[in-house]
């Protein structure tokens, strides 16, 4: 066995070898894989196969998109047969919510060169004659879809990757791994020790336990999935072509397997999770104990869908366990607060992933930097909230769902809540409608007096939207405050801090104590990593506030850049601070009932922030506004929340204060223009592309990202972030939509909304220079229909930002 390599992958699984071959397709010889027993032990050798493209991830649909692309060459390149059937797939729609999401996907499809079509039942029919059609609206046809052997497409990529190279470890278990001080890693096993430059955790089945081994607790849990082969059926005999794959939002897949049929169901109540307390040692290409009482429900739906069900019997009946997180996606990528640790772990349908994640994880690796936003897999998205329990709930929740319509706007139950602030029991008494953000309890919206805060899922507009609207105007007419406490914070500090901050960050680093900046991160390639806004503190201290969703992810980040001599302290206060806003043309006059502090333009104007206190609390107020209106942020020590939410709205009163949540504040950000991060902003767009040029400091120092950024620049950009309006409807646009012009494909869609104050459906999406000028008209997908979207020249809402500077 080899003492050093460059990567060492731990897991021998789908993903653990899909990684191993693309390394090699990059000209990296010198990785290792360590597999405890064999190749496909735990999840990969007893799964059903399925390679499906119907994904509401755009990031995960292109993986799989390039899964489909190598299993049409895998076998040809290795020589191994992978049992890869293109046979096409069919994903019923029974009623109208289901419809809209096929056809969203549809649209999300035309943006990487997908071929989804969207037919009739007649038509699904034709395609699959022993379907029947009974209830059927619609149905997606994936003519790319099929299934695969798992084992088979395993050793494929084995091979595959042993022709580039790489060595590959069977029965050698992984019993520790251990940090040198110079970076590298030893990974210790009962065969010898391999000192990795880089490891890898594809642990699958057991990731969670190989995670433990650096001090991670990786919130994985596997999930009992059960599916049934039958005996030989003659109406499939006689079919003129292989069965579509059938997938039934009752909660089932049908797939042809020999002469016979596979069904399995995704149970939608009752799920047992596997393994919560460890998995066995001694586990392997293992199955579970049968049981068919928990899906048989599920078998006589299927039999009416498929009656050639019912004419075979049972030929095999497998139960194995599955990983899942608590939201369904994989981790993959650096994992936090490690330095040369990566994952690639929890997928929940991993072979249709295996190959192309392995394709995206490996150009990371190699080139240092993801080639597509990978945000929805990033290791830390979830913090410490996500205990045993927590994670097992949300797992169970999740497999529960699998083929559950995943609306755009959709609060789900389980693990909830976790993290409140004092005064969430203020807020659900007043109607709050609550949604969860990194483990946070934040006010989405408010039922008025009289009306249940409950929201039916759509994707059109529902039963909250009217109330939002009411807080819109509430607060463009008065004033509102809404609870922003769920902000990720840091704070650096030290002699070095401003330097290492304008090193991390495309802005300049604010010169006087109260000054203010909005920055963007970027990677090397210049495109942007995170946001922040940024208060100078004291001389030497700096307060930073990032997204609620990016606590781990960017502490993370920031942490993995400190300057190695030290003179910098950065510390997570996330939770240690609350943050009440206060917005609306009454604003100051509310304030002004609470402090002696002269809140005037001349002593306190836009963007800067200042110490002040707040009837008997000290807060820092820092004179932004994400609404785009007179309004301050008050960020103080949470244990003053309550006091402090009181105050405020007592000295309201008489101007008609209002409490807002998120919907509110998203509705009134879109009317301003304002760009938000995580789907304007990602990782696949530099600040140029979408108009932040004016927030780069281009004659400072040599921030990260700078020499690519210039280059960029100097190069000219070619794709723009375009601010449009949208003709009347009853849906919103929705991110991942497809802009179209004269019937070609011109552009995607970042975020959309409405905005209740002017009236208008609003999107930002990415195009081409030919596609920018004010009043070009584009052709927007809404669901299947195309409404025509008007390039503004500027903000729909204030402009001029006479409000914001009142």
């Amino acid at each position: 066995m080899k003492t050093h390599a460059r990567v060492a992958i731990i897991g021998g699984g789908v993903a653990g070898c899909g990684l191993l071959y693309h390394l090699t397709k990059l000209g990296w010889s010198d990785v290792v894989l360590l597999e405890k027993t064999e190749l496909t032990a735990g999840s990969t050798w007893h799964a059903a196969g399925n390679t499906p493209h119907f994904i509401g991830n755009i990031s995960m649909m292109r993986i799989h998109q390039a899964s489909t692309r190598l299993f049409n060459s895998l076998e040809a390149e290795t020589g191994q047969a992978t049992g890869f059937h293109p046979c096409g797939s069919i994903r019923l729609a029974t009623n109208q919510e289901e419809l809209d999401q096929h056809r969203h996907l549809a649209g999300q499809a035309k943006n990487v060169g997908l071929d989804y079509e969207v037919i009739s039942p007649n038509e699904m029919r034709v395609i699959s004659p022993l379907v029947e059609a009974h209830g059927v609206l619609a149905a997606t046809y994936t003519p790319g879809d099929g299934h695969i052997d798992p084992s088979s497409l395993t050793n494929a990529m084995a091979i595959g990757a042993r022709n580039g190279g790489a060595e590959i470890y069977r029965h050698t278990l992984v019993t520790d791994t251990r940090l040198k001080p110079n970076g590298e890693w030893e990974v210790v096993t009962p065969k010898g020790t391999i000192t990795a430059e880089i490891v890898v955790n594809a642990a699958g089945t057991w990731a969670r336990e190989v995670g433990q081994m650096v001090g991670l607790d990786l919130p994985i849990v596997s999930m009992e999935h059960q599916y049934l082969v039958t005996d030989d059926i003659p109406d499939v005999v006689a079919l003129e072509h292989e069965f579509p794959v059938l997938r039934d939002p009752a909660s089932y897949y049908v797939r042809q397997e020999g002469k016979g049929l596979l069904v399995g169901p995704y149970e939608t109540r009752g799920a047992v999770a596997w393994g919560v307390s460890g998995i066995p040692k001694e586990f392997g290409q293992d199955l579970l104990p049968n049981n068919l009482d928990r899906i048989q429900d599920f078998i006589d739906i299927a039999l009416a869908r498929v009656p050639a069900l019912g004419t075979a019997g049972i030929k095999r009946h497998v139960n194995g366990p599955i990983t899942h997180t608590p939201d369904g996606e994989p981790f993959m990528g650096p994992a936090p607060g490690l330095r040369n640790y990566w994952l690639h772990c929890g997928f929940g349908i991993g072979i249709a992933q295996g190959g192309g994640a392995g394709q995206y994880m490996a150009e990371w690796i190699v080139s240092g930097e993801p080639s597509m936003d990978m945000i929805e897999f990033d290791g830390g998205r979830f913090g410490t909230h996500a205990t045993v329990p927590y994670s097992e709930a949300r797992a169970i929740e999740t497999y529960q769902r699998m083929y559950a319509v995943p609306f755009p706007i959709q609060e789900l139950p389980a693990g909830r809540p976790m993290k409140t602030t004092p005064i969430y029991g203020r807020l659900e008494a007043k109607g709050a409608y609550f949604e969860a953000r990194n483990g946070w309890e934040r006010a989405a919206w408010f039922a008025p007096e009289g009306v249940a805060p409950e929201e039916t899922p759509s994707f059109r507009h529902t039963d909250w939207f009217e109330h939002v609207g009411a807080e819109c105007r509430a607060v463009r007419e008065r004033v509102g405050v809404i609870d922003l406490s769920a902000f990720s914070r840091y704070e650096a500090s030290g002699p070095g801090a401003e330097a290492y901050l304008n090193h991390v960050s495309a802005n300049r680093m604010p010169r006087k104590v109260g000054g203010i900046a909005l920055t963007q991160m970027l990677n090397t390639r210049g495109n942007i990593k995170c946001e922040a806004t940024v208060t100078r503190l004291a001389g030497d201290r700096y307060h930073l506030l990032h997204p609620a969703t990016a606590e781990i992810h960017d502490f993370d980040w920031l942490e993995k850049h400190l300057p190695e001599g030290g003179g910098v302290r950065l510390d997570n206060v996330t939770g240690r601070y609350g943050c009440l806003a206060i917005a609306g043309p009454r604003a100051r006059e509310v304030l002004a009932k609470l402090t002696g502090d002269d809140l005037g333009n001349a002593a306190f104007p836009w963007l800067s922030a200042r110490r002040i206190t707040i009837g008997l609390i000290p807060v820092w107020a820092l004179r932004v506004s994400y609404v785009g209106e007179l309004g301050w942020e008050l960020h103080h020590e949470m244990e003053y929340h309550e006091s402090l939410y009181l105050s405020l709205m007592e000295a309201g009163t008489e101007f008609g204060i209002v409490d807002f949540g998120t919907r509110a504040m998203n509705s009134m950000r879109l009317e301003k223009a304002y760009r938000a991060m995580g789907t304007d902003l990602t990782e696949e767009v530099n600040p140029l592309e979408v108009g932040f040029g004016r927030l780069v400091d281009w004659d400072g120092g040599d921030f990260i990202g700078r020499e690519a950024l210039v280059a960029a620049k100097e190069k000219g950009i070619e794709t723009h972030l375009v601010y449009m309006s949208v003709s009347p409807g009853d849906a919103d646009a929705i991110t991942n939509a497809p802009v179209f012009d004269d019937g070609d494909l011109a552009g995607i869609v970042s975020s959309g909304g409405y905005g209740h104050w002017v009236g208008k459906h609003i999107v930002f999406a990415l195009v081409g220079t030919d596609h920018t000028a004010p009043g070009t008209t584009l052709e927007i997908d809404i669901l299947g229909e195309r409404r025509i979207g008007t390039v503004e020249a500027a903000a729909l809402h204030d402009p001029k930002n006479e409000r914001l500077k009142a």
